[in-house]
């Protein structure tokens, strides 16, 4: 995986297949002229150099240009961050099925969907937290026919997200396919990502030198605070809390929200403090989110055109 950047300034990734056949390994600091280059299928990566027909040469620095703005773009795969019209911050949050250890993002077997979050860049400083509220899965189609109409909305916005190895685009677009088979939310519901771009903002801790996009969001002077399980009167340990344990409390993680979930949804009248407690993790990244890229410092990142089969 090759972390590049083009004449137009635009950073992206590619991935070039079997690279000892490319027959140059590339350097950082040097320009190369790529050729059978193809839009790529993965969400790791925009391009890839297939390895049948891909080639590389080293050239000289090339004359650079700007990036042209949207209004300029004929029905664009791929833009930069910062040309993007509107941005919108998105956490997804999975609600484990029953008896599953690990999450498939591909496999909608091993996870429903308990959490989605929306927050507008430039608009209001507010966001929009959808959580499930029962164990039936009606419950989650429910949900997941406010994020559809939402997202119709907001067509060729460029959607925001940390980025990881749980991508949290391609958990929802697994969900939206297996309901959308059923026709449960609209036979059309698992296309309605297709208009939006996506931005993974876990690029960005690499290029400003940071460990993770926590430790990138301090430098760029971003305000953020985690979940601290210590804030909510919860009746109960969660279990597990002891290994999240910091100076300030009892930080909340995914392990926690999956047990915590399990006793919100199954409880007669679910507890007030426990409802705020999980829809503030779920919705947790999205200050750190918005903040970031309202720094500019993902201005020129790539974001790759949602068409069904990208994540």
């Amino acid at each position: 995986m090759l972390h590049c950047t083009d004449i137009e300034g635009t950073e992206l990734r590619v991935a070039v297949r079997e690279p000892s056949a490319a027959g140059l390994p590339p350097e950082a600091g040097e320009w190369y002229r790529f050729d059978g280059v193809a839009r790529s299928g993965s969400p790791r990566s925009a391009l890839v150099v297939p390895a049948d027909r891909g080639g590389v040469e080293r050239i000289g620095p090339p004359d650079r240009r700007p990036h042209p703005s949207r209004a300029d773009l004929d029905d664009p795969w791929l833009v930069q961050l910062g040309a993007s019209e509107a941005v919108v911050a998105v956490t997804v949050q999975p609600r484990p099925t029953d008896g599953v250890a690990d999450i498939r993002a591909a496999d909608p077997e091993t996870f429903e969907i308990g959490a989605v979050c929306l927050a507008h860049l430039g608009g209001p400083d507010e966001a929009t937290v959808y959580h499930r509220e029962e164990p039936d899965t009606r419950d989650e189609h429910l949900l997941l026919q406010h994020v559809v109409r939402d997202l119709s909305e907001a067509a060729g916005a460029t959607l925001v997200t940390r980025g990881g190895d749980r991508s949290p685009l391609e958990m929802l677009r697994t969900r939206l396919v297996a309901a959308a088979a059923g026709n449960v939310v609209g036979a059309a519901a698992d296309r309605v990502l297709d208009g939006c771009f996506h931005a993974e903002l876990a690029a960005v801790a690499g290029r400003t030198g940071a460990d993770t996009l926590d430790g990138a969001a301090r430098q760029l002077g971003v305000e953020f605070a985690p979940t601290l399980l210590d804030s909510y009167d919860l009746e109960a340990d969660p279990g597990d809390r002891q290994a999240d344990a910091g100076a300030d409390g009892s930080r909340m993680s995914d392990r926690n929200y999956a047990t915590l979930v399990e006793r919100y949804l199954d409880a007669d009248d679910s507890a007030a403090a426990l409802g705020r407690c999980l829809k503030d993790y779920a919705s947790e990244d999205l200050g750190l989110l918005r903040g970031v890229a309202a720094s500019g410092a993902a201005d020129r990142l790539a974001c790759s055109r949602l068409t069904a089969g990208d994540s």
